[in-house]
């Protein structure tokens, strides 16, 4: 069973600053773009916009600024775990994100999971996985979430009275946890998180808009803490073998590195009687990291395995019990 010492090395907090430092060049490197764009119109195409180009300009630097407000924070923390973690020896099968599109859509999944703004998008998730787990346990029990991302669902979970595990491999994930845990206050994050988003917008404020998080205050010790690695690396264990009465997984199935591995490793952790509810397979920002590659990529008739139970898993909520009865996979 995970342990209380699972934590990213202390190198891997100190490399993911270099997402950071890449993602401040490309904000100033995206203002001066606008910037030159719009000064470079003629004077008649100038005085056909809504807004003046300078007010644009602005617009955008106060929407940077406000997000690099939160950068910023994410830095320090950073900073500290990266003097304060266990030491770890360098390629320990962890890996560091590449480029700045872990760090957009690391903005982008704190609006999915922490603001009013992303109500209906995770609601669509979060209510069936909820309602598996409020039909099923009628009393308080022991869930366990793996590649729990910003950790919303585990502290819905938590919220209703279950004791609660979680798990995550990716690193910008994890420190993003550790930032909502220290900043749990309601909309005491104010960031813009959408600043260098300039295509495809409706109005001209649409990606300049300020988005509030965390939604609701996060009382200390409701959002559950978080292992660090793989749900198959973490659980596939003799003493974690049965030992949560439900397993919630949301869109997590294609990032373990072995889908095959990760059922098997469902339905060992799961009590005879438990459940495990599943909504995905497709996880929002599979293709976001190219340090992560993808892991098994199957064809739809490779995962007809083993009589289909694959299939079932994927399709419709299924019972690990019956699994381990009827398709004898472990």
């Amino acid at each position: 069973m995970a342990t209380d010492c699972e934590r990213p090395p202390d190198w891997a907090a100190a490399g993911c600053l270099d997402n950071f430092r890449q993602y401040r060049d490309i904000t100033n490197r995206e203002v001066e773009r606008v910037r030159r764009n719009l000064n470079g119109l003629s004077d008649d195409d100038k005085a056909s916009l809504i807004r003046k180009p300078e007010e644009q300009v602005k617009a955008m630097e106060e929407a940077v600024a406000a997000t690099l407000q939160l950068v910023e924070k994410l830095e320090t923390l950073l900073r500290k775990e990266s003097q304060t973690a266990e030491k770890g020896a360098r390629g320990s099968g962890v890996n560091i994100p590449v480029g700045t599109k872990p760090v957009q859509t690391l903005l982008q999944t704190l609006v999915r999971e922490w603001a009013a703004e992303g109500l209906q998008e995770r609601k669509a998730c979060f209510d069936k996985l909820l309602g598996a787990l409020d039909s099923h346990l009628t009393k308080a029990g022991r869930v366990l979430v793996p590649a729990c991302s910003l950790g919303r669902l585990a502290f819905e979970v938590s919220c209703r009275g279950h004791s609660v595990e979680a798990c995550e491999s990716r690193l910008l994930q994890w420190f993003g946890m550790e930032l909502l845990r220290q900043n749990g206050q309601a909309e005491v994050l104010r960031p813009q998180p959408f600043a260098l988003n300039t295509c495809n917008r409706l109005k001209f404020s649409d990606n300049h808009r300020v988005t509030a998080m965390p939604d609701v205050t996060i009382e200390e010790g409701r959002l559950p803490r978080q292992h660090f690695g793989e749900f198959i690396t973490l659980y596939d264990r003799s003493d974690a073998k049965e030992s949560f009465d439900c397993l919630l997984t949301s869109y997590a199935l294609d990032l373990s590195p072995n889908v095959f591995r990760f059922v098997r490793t469902a339905a060992h952790v799961v009590r005879p009687g438990g459940v495990w509810a599943n909504f995905g397979p497709l996880a929002y920002d599979t293709d976001h990291d190219e340090a992560a590659g993808h892991g098994l990529e199957l064809s739809w008739e490779d995962g007809l395995w083993r009589g289909c139970w694959l299939q079932s898993i994927v399709s419709h909520w299924h019972s690990p019990q019956k699994a381990r009865e009827e398709r004898n996979i472990r």
